[in-house]
């Protein structure tokens, strides 16, 4: 798309005591809000990046490295845009892998069972963080890799939603084995844009929090209104801070 058909926004957000400064061209013309992922993600990567080397000059060690796939194991919460983005990412695969990838899917579907498997489909009951915590500890429990895990190494980790971006501990690496608020200690991450993405269905942010498990990512069929892209992106970042 030529230069004169993206507006440029110039972004200052400062977090942690240190301030983010960006220029991000946005297309001007009608955008879904999975249309603005790409730009959403690197934003949210920055944002964490930002509270990890907070973490870490206060003299805390961040345990995550890669190969360790314990996180990988719970159960993901994703926005209905991420849902769409997944499946849009796993649709443009190469055959083989596709195939491979779906396959993944129905296995930990099934692996996860039909009694359960209806409840997740109806997150919206989870109101409370003590519901939350319990239907996440089941689905832990499990033990059922992401779909997208490799020999313990994400294979989607430049497009892995933000809840992925944002869990960070400095708990022992071991603890993540058996996670419980006693035994993990989570980076705080002042800004967390999965917050903002979990109402931002309907592209202007009015709705109550909806998100579903990353299991049904290829099943979500949920509509996605397009909006003019400046005006969707300035929606979006005004809700930072709300």
């Amino acid at each position: 798309m030529p230069d004169d058909d993206r507006i440029a926004f110039k972004l200052e957000l400062t977090v942690c005591d240190r301030t983010i400064e960006a220029e991000t061209p946005i297309p001007n013309q009608p955008l879904r809000v999975v249309d603005l992922l790409p730009v959403l993600l690197a934003f949210d990567s920055a944002l964490v990046g930002m509270a990890a080397d907070k973490t870490e000059s206060d003299g805390q060690k961040i345990s995550c490295r890669e190969g360790c796939g314990a996180c990988c194991r719970q159960i993901v919460p994703v926005a209905e845009a991420e849902a769409v983005y997944i499946a849009e990412l796993v649709a443009d695969l190469p055959a083989p892998r596709q195939a491979y990838i779906r396959q993944r899917f129905q296995e930990a579907l099934a692996a996860l069972g039909e009694e359960f498997v209806e409840r997740l489909h109806d997150t919206s009951k989870c109101h409370e963080l003590a519901e939350r915590r319990r239907l996440g500890e089941e689905y832990f429990n499990r033990g059922i890799p992401c779909p997208f895990l490799d020999q313990e190494r994400c294979s989607i980790y430049q497009h892995r939603p933000m809840r992925c971006r944002e869990y960070l501990v400095t708990s022992p690496a071991e603890n993540c084995s058996n996670p419980s608020p006693e035994t993990v200690r989570p980076v705080d991450v002042p800004v967390q844009l999965s917050r903002i993405l979990f109402c931002f269905a309907d592209g202007l942010g009015d709705q109550s929090t909806r998100w579903l498990p990353l299991v049904l990512a290829l099943e979500f069929s949920g509509e996605q209104k397009r909006f003019p892209g400046p005006e969707l992106f300035r929606r979006f970042v005004s809700q930072i801070g709300h």
